[in-house]
C-alpha cells in the first residue's frame, strides 16, 4: 500500500463498514479529528528523531508536540458528542472516573503537578486509540501503520551506513535540554534508531507495523520477504524483546490458524491459553526473574561488550521499581504510587531516582498498584473478542500479542505505537446498531 493509498484511506469521509454510526455533525469531526491526531502521533514518531532536530533549528521546536494539542481538541468533542449516547457513555465515564481517582490518588501521595501533568501527556495517545477503538474506527488507524513498517525499517537499514546528523543532537524545550535521538551501545555494536528517537522506538515500529502490513498482503512469498527484511532490521536495534517477538510470528500465525480452524468452544480455550500464557509471563515474568536472579547472573550485569542489557533489569530495574512501593503502606500496594512516579516524568522532579520500568506490569504496578490487575482482564478479554472476529480479528490478536512480547522487557507506556495496541485490546467497541436516539420513531 502506497503512502497516497493509505491516508486516502485512512482520512475517507466515507464511513467504513462496520463503524458506528454518527450522530451529529459535532460527532463526525470528532471521528475525524481522532483519526487525525492518531496519524499525528504515528507519523512524529516515526520520524521523531528528525523532527526534533529540524524543527529546533528554524524556531518551531513546540510543533513537534502538536499531536497532544490535537488530541485534546479530539477527546473533548469525541465526550460531548458522545455524551448522550448511552452505549458510548458508560466506558466513557468508566474511564473518566479511573483517570479522576488516578490524579487525586497522585496528588495526596505526593506526586507533583508537573509529574501529573507529564504523565497525562504521555497517555493521551493510548486514550486517542482507546476513543477510536470504541467508534469502530481501528481498522483506519492500523491501516495508516502499514507505511510505517517501510519507513522504519528502510530507517534501521540505511543507518548501518549513514550516521544521522539528529544522532545525539540536542534541543531545549521549557528550559531542558532534551536529546533528539539516543547514541548508545548494546554488545559492543551500536544501537540504531533509524529516523526515530530510539532503537526500541524502531523495533517495536517495524513489529507491530509489520503485523499491519501482512493483514494486507496476499503473497506468503512477499509476507515471508518483509517479515525476514524486519527481523534484520530489529536485529540492527540491538531490542531483544521485539526481535524474540518478531522471530516468534511465525509460530503465532500457524498457532492462530489453527485455533481459529477449529469449533467455537475450543476456539475460545486456545485462545486463552495463549492470551493466558503472555500475560502470565509480563505480568509474574519479572517478579520470578528477580526471585532468581541471583542465580541466573552471579556474575552480574557485566561490562563492556559483556553487558547483558536484560541482566541489568533483573538485577536492578525491575527490584528497584517495586522498591518504590513502600511494603507498609497497604494504599500504595493497591494504588500504587500514582501518575508521574515511574518512567520520565521522574525526570522533572526526581532524576537521581530515575527508572524506565522496562515492563508493562512493573509499570503499571509502580503507577496503579494492584488495581492494575483491571489491565490484564480487559487485555484477556480484548484477545478473546479478537480471536472471535473475522480477519481482521487475527490481524487484532496478534497485535495484542506482538505488543505483550514487546511489553515483557520494555516500556510499552511511553512508546506510541505499543500504547496505542494496548488500548486496542482494553477498549470495549460500541456495537453496530444504532442507540435508541439514533432509532427512528
Amino acid at each position: 500500500m502506497t503512502l497516497a493509498a493509505s491516508f486516502r484511506e485512512t482520512f475517507s469521509l466515507k464511513p467504513h463498514a462496520g463503524e458506528a454510526r454518527t450522530s451529529s455533525a459535532l460527532d463526525e469531526f470528532a471521528g475525524l479529528a481522532l483519526i487525525v491526531s492518531a496519524t499525528a502521533y504515528l507519523y512524529f514518531d516515526a520520524f521523531g528523531g528528525v523532527i526534533r532536530f529540524a524543527l529546533p533549528a528554524v524556531g518551531l521546536t513546540m510543533l513537534a508536540y502538536s499531536p497532544a494539542g490535537i488530541a485534546i481538541i479530539a477527546l473533548l468533542c469525541h465526550f460531548v458528542a458522545r455524551l448522550g449516547d448511552t452505549e458510548s457513555a458508560a466506558p466513557m465515564l468508566a474511564t473518566l472516573a479511573f483517570a479522576l481517582i488516578a490524579i487525586g490518588l497522585s496528588f495526596a501521595l505526593g506526586r507533583s503537578l508537573g509529574e501529573v501533568g507529564f504523565a497525562l501527556y504521555i497517555w493521551l495517545s493510548f486514550l486517542v486509540a482507546l476513543a477510536i477503538t470504541q467508534r469502530r474506527m481501528h481498522d483506519r488507524l492500523v491501516g495508516a501503520m502499514v507505511p510505517i513498517f517501510f519507513i522504519a525499517t528502510a530507517g534501521v537499514l540505511l543507518n548501518i551506513v549513514v550516521r544521522y546528523p539528529w544522532v545525539d543532537a540536542s534541543y531545549e524545550v521549557l528550559g531542558r535540554q532534551m536529546v533528539a535521538a539516543r547514541d548508545w551501545e548494546a554488545y559492543g555494536m551500536p544501537r540504531l534508531s533509524g529516523f526515530t528517537r530510539a532503537s526500541y522506538t524502531a523495533a517495536a515500529q517495524i513489529l507491530i507495523c509489520y503485523v499491519a502490513l501482512e493483514h494486507r498482503t496476499k503473497s506468503l512469498a512477499w509476507r515471508a520477504g518483509f517479515w525476514a527484511v524486519g527481523l534484520v532490521a530489529i536485529y540492527y536495534t540491538t531490542s531483544k524483546s521485539p526481535m524474540l517477538a518478531m522471530a516468534l510470528l511465525p509460530l503465532t500465525y500457524f498457532l492462530v490458524g489453527r485455533i481459529r480452524d477449529s469449533g467455537a468452544a475450543r476456539r475460545r480455550w486456545a485462545a486463552s491459553a495463549l492470551m493466558a500464557f503472555w500475560l502470565l509471563l509480563v505480568f509474574a515474568g519479572p517478579f520470578l526473574a528477580m526471585t532468581y536472579g541471583p542465580q541466573l547472573y552471579p556474575a552480574g550485569t557485566g561490562v563492556g561488550a559483556d553487558y547483558s542489557s536484560f541482566a541489568d533489569r533483573v538485577l536492578n530495574t525491575w527490584p528497584n521499581a517495586i522498591a518504590m512501593i513502600d511494603r507498609y503502606d497497604p494504599v500504595q500496594w493497591v494504588f500504587g504510587r500514582g501518575l508521574g512516579s515511574i518512567g520520565s516524568p521522574q525526570q522533572l522532579s526526581h532524576p537521581d531516582n530515575y527508572n524506565p520500568g522496562d515492563n508493562l506490569a512493573i509499570y503499571l504496578f509502580v503507577t496503579f498498584g494492584l488495581a492494575s490487575l483491571v489491565f490484564g482482564v480487559l487485555m484477556f478479554r480484548g484477545g478473546q473478542r479478537a480471536i472471535a472476529a473475522g480477519s481482521r480479528g487475527r490481524r487484532d490478536f496478534v497485535l495484542i500479542i506482538a505488543m505483550l512480547g514487546i511489553g515483557t522487557a520494555a516500556n510499552v507506556i511511553e512508546s506510541i505505537l505499543p500504547s496505542m495496541i494496548l488500548a486496542i485490546a482494553c477498549a470495549r467497541p460500541r456495537s453496530r446498531r444504532p442507540s435508541r436516539s439514533e432509532r427512528p420513531a
